[in-house]
């Protein structure tokens, strides 16, 4: 604005005096008229459900049990108490025992008290954006404080692994890690990739790079391990190459540790990570040899899960801003060709109603049914859900046939719905389906798209919330358990109230950490 007023001054008296008439001449018609009516506000209802969700959290969720009080946000609750559970409710269906936090060992359930912050990854995330938002520091300032304590005060001391992921959390009655396996020491395994490591370094950049150091001395055997990495040792069990995914997680890590430190162990530790996935390429179709989990022989090797490959290229991608070439100009090859392999496959979105879930690493043919649109799974995907790292690569390159994959995708739920007596669906698949018609919408302008994302949003409101703060952890639970996604939902929700009122001041974070 500065600029523009001295641009004006510059004019001339004729000029300032014509422009002072002018705006007398229209001040005098203003006044002598009716009132000029306002354009009319679309409405958006979603805003406040979304801080009454968060305020509830922060008021009602928190670690104030036991004889530390962390601030951590508790992983589930119970919606009318608003306070931990006293019982262990049956799972979402697609949720596994062994995930949730509390303990599962042999096959005894205990409560649920556990908090996992990468299953509440998505709420930072939110938090972080309604301080943004609302310019009030007290979303901010709770998530920041539930990170650097978890950071400071959580960590292995033998190890400094730290206690979260798909079998770890943190115990807020008893203050220690529980392990949901029953073991001893736990699986550590990263449950989605930890886009916040920037904001750990910020707060509490000591603990984040011993953190970072620990998967790396976990991960020490790289150069010989196949398929399948699993290192024991008198601290626990690490489970964490069993796909590309996981690969795509420690790179992501090591970029941001090594940008931070500028220790160079962590760039070897990419170099490592990296060439075991560029020598797994399977010639001929490019397909990423991956074993599977069942049993572990030679044959093993025939599987791609493209979606799992997918996520690797997207890491890649983020990892080659912070690395130093030449490494980052092959994590950019390397995200470039899984590019080409992934459009190359015959999804056929609009005769099979989902993407490739899984192909033969030999021939490309699929091997099994395509993702669903609505039946929600760890380690599995729907079709939104790969819609959403479609999006990611979009943003990122621009190739049009991740374009027409998205719009294939979002067509497929313009008319549909979840039925409510076979699907048990989560909230983080209302989130995906929300965040990927709004991705079709920006990219074409199409109404439709707007109002599918409008549709879906009411729908999730009334049958995950109802008239409680927190939402339902699947359509056939009563409890709330953030490993399904209520994170993924309300972000969307978010997403939708900027879009539908046009606010550009504030961006949305990319929704699509679910991988």
């Amino acid at each position: 604005m500065k600029e523009d007023d001295e641009n004006r001054g510059g004019r001339g008296g004729r000029a300032e005096g014509a422009i002072a008439a002018a705006v007398a001449f229209l001040v005098s018609a203003i006044a002598g008229a009716q009132e000029i009516p306002k354009a009319p506000v679309p409405p958006s209802p979603f805003l406040p459900v979304v801080y009454r969700y968060a305020d509830t959290l922060i008021a009602k969720g928190r670690d104030t049990y036991g004889p530390q009080k962390t601030g951590l946000f508790l992983s589930a609750l119970d919606r009318a108490a608003l306070a931990p559970l006293a019982t262990r409710p049956p799972a979402p269906e697609g949720v596994q025992e062994g995930d949730r936090v509390g303990s599962w060992g042999e096959g005894k359930g205990g409560p649920l008290v556990g908090a996992n912050l990468q299953h509440d990854e998505n709420l930072l995330r939110l938090l972080y954006t309604l301080s943004e938002l609302s310019g009030k520091p007290i979303y901010r300032d709770a998530a920041d404080g539930a990170l650097k304590w978890f950071l400071e005060n959580a960590p292995s001391p033998a190890t400094h692994l730290l206690p979260w992921g798909k079998n770890l959390s943190w115990d807020i009655l008893k203050d220690e890690p529980i392990a949901a396996d029953g073991s001893a020491a736990g699986t550590h395994e990263f449950f989605r990739p930890w886009l916040l490591w920037d904001r750990s370094f910020d707060l509490a950049p000591e603990p984040s790079a011993r953190a970072a150091l620990g998967i790396r001395r976990h991960l020490h055997d790289l150069g010989t391990f196949n398929g399948r990495a699993t290192f024991r040792e008198t601290s626990g069990v690490f489970l964490g190459m069993t796909s590309p995914r996981h690969g795509g997680f420690f790179i992501r890590t090591w970029a941001v540790a090594h940008a931070r430190t500028k220790d160079e162990r962590f760039l070897k530790a990419i170099e490592a990570v990296l060439g075991r996935y560029e020598a797994s390429r399977r010639a001929g179709t490019g397909l990423i040899m991956r074993a599977v989990p069942s049993v572990s022989s030679s044959s093993d090797l025939a599987e791609d899960r493209p979606a799992e490959s997918l996520s690797l290229a997207i890491d890649c991608h983020g990892a080659a801003h912070r690395a130093p070439e030449p490494l980052a100009g092959r994590l950019r090859a390397f995200a470039a060709r899984e590019d080409e392999i992934f459009c190359a496959l015959p999804h056929e979105l609009k005769r099979t109603g989902g993407f490739v879930e899984s192909a033969d690493a030999a021939t490309g043919e699929p091997t099994g049914p395509h993702t669903a649109r609505w039946s929600g799974r760890y380690p599995g995907h729907t079709t939104a859900q790969v819609a959403l790292l479609c999006v990611s690569r979009y943003e990122n390159t621009g190739k049009v046939a991740y374009r027409e994959l998205i719009h294939a995708a979002a067509d497929l739920y313009l008319d549909s719905l979840p039925g409510e007596k076979v699907d048990d669906a989560w909230p983080a698949t209302f989130g995906h389906a929300i965040s990927l018609e709004l991705a079709a919408w920006r990219s074409t302008a199409r109404q439709a798209y707007l109002d599918c994302a409008r549709k879906l949003a009411n729908r999730a409101v009334e049958q995950f919330f109802g008239s409680s703060p927190l939402p339902r952890a699947s359509l056939k639970t009563d409890h709330y358990e953030s490993i399904t996604g209520a994170d993924t939902l309300a972000l969307a929700l978010v997403d939708l109230h900027l879009q539908i009122l046009a606010i550009t001041a504030v961006r949305c974070p990319p929704n699509s950490a679910d991988r």
